[in-house]
């Protein structure tokens, strides 16, 4: 096992640069990967790079090196109805107070903007995301010529999949026992914190011509900044992570979310890319202050605002 790690698999010695493990997850970010992919072997692919999807929609999952579709099934709900309490405290809450969010003639459509579905979703698959993802960490490892893994990941905070699946998968990089068992076999210490993209898609939520849209997209974007800065206080978030949303302080915004995926690909093949001087940087600088400082988790903006000028989203949060 210690050759697999001191060696690629052509006799050649691991350098310092990592394998990346580039996870999309949602539409926006197997978008975003596929911009980066394609990005990278542009540049005739100079590092390891594997490519992964996890999403509740099954359309868009080809092209990845590898993928899971965690769509719940009528089949798996109706189980998780009938039972909620072997799923967990969530799935019970689930049950009780939003079971129109599981109509039958629905499921297996995708989050459609609503992050329960995506919980649900992590509860009900936990054990085929652990094995999905231990499938394709041993299928990078075979690419060998590195080290550690550096997971990236890439996903938008406003959508119903990724803004809640980007804390989720948190869990199976810490210090839990999804990590255990992901790592079964593997050195502890062989996957590094990870490392996340994504778009924040404020212009996108206003462009909505309906009513409902628009609070969904910014209720999700401004949960999930709340949700992050939660897991940063106890220390169980990302080693970094990047957001993508104006484009500049005038007002300029990606005219599609097309478009911000694209870039937001670019981003994250430019800091793969660039990777061992920003962290040659980085080490007696940010990361410096993350290990000495803990995070209070003040800097989420919508904390800040008037009562006045809260969003209707916003209207259960505390003074």
């Amino acid at each position: 096992m210690k050759d697999l790690f001191s060696k690629g698999t052509n006799g050649k010695a691991a350098g310092h640069r990592p394998g990346f493990w580039l996870i999309g997850l949602g539409g926006a970010g197997k978008a975003t990967v596929a911009s980066a992919v394609k990005q990278h072997r542009a540049e005739g692919c100079p590092f390891t790079l594997y490519s992964h999807a996890i999403d509740t929609e099954q359309t868009g999952l080809d092209g990845f090196d590898s993928c899971i579709n965690i769509a719940p099934t009528r089949e798996a709900v109706q189980a998780m109805a009938v039972n909620p309490r072997r799923y967990g405290p969530a799935c019970t809450a689930i049950v009780t107070r939003h079971p129109h969010l599981l109509e039958g003639e629905t499921l297996g459509m995708g989050a459609r903007t609503s992050r329960i579905i995506t919980h649900a979703a992590f509860e009900l698959y936990d054990q085929a995301i652990t094995k999905s993802l231990q499938s394709a960490l041993h299928a990078l490892l075979r690419q060998g010529q590195f080290d550690r893994v550096q997971p990236v990941i890439a996903t938008s905070t406003g959508g119903g999949t990724g803004s809640a699946a980007m804390l989720f998968v948190t869990d199976y990089f810490g210090p839990t026992k999804k990590n255990k068992r992901m790592l079964l076999g593997l050195p502890p210490n062989l996957v590094a914190k990870p490392v996340c993209f994504a778009i924040d898609p404020f212009s996108h939520a206003l462009q909505q011509q309906n009513d409902i849209s628009p609070d969904w997209i910014l209720s999700n974007c401004y949960a999930s900044r709340v949700e992050l800065a939660e897991y940063e206080k106890r220390g169980d978030g990302y080693q970094y992570f990047f957001h993508l949303g104006l484009g500049n302080p005038s007002g300029s915004v990606f005219a599609t979310i097309e478009e911000a995926c694209e870039i937001n690909g670019v981003l994250a093949w430019e800091w793969m890319s660039n990777y061992v001087h920003f962290k040659s940087r980085a080490v007696d600088q940010l990361d410096f202050y993350v290990q000495s400082c803990r995070y209070q988790g003040d800097d989420v903006a919508e904390h800040f605002f008037p009562r006045q000028e809260w969003p209707p989203y916003a209207q259960t949060q505390k003074d």
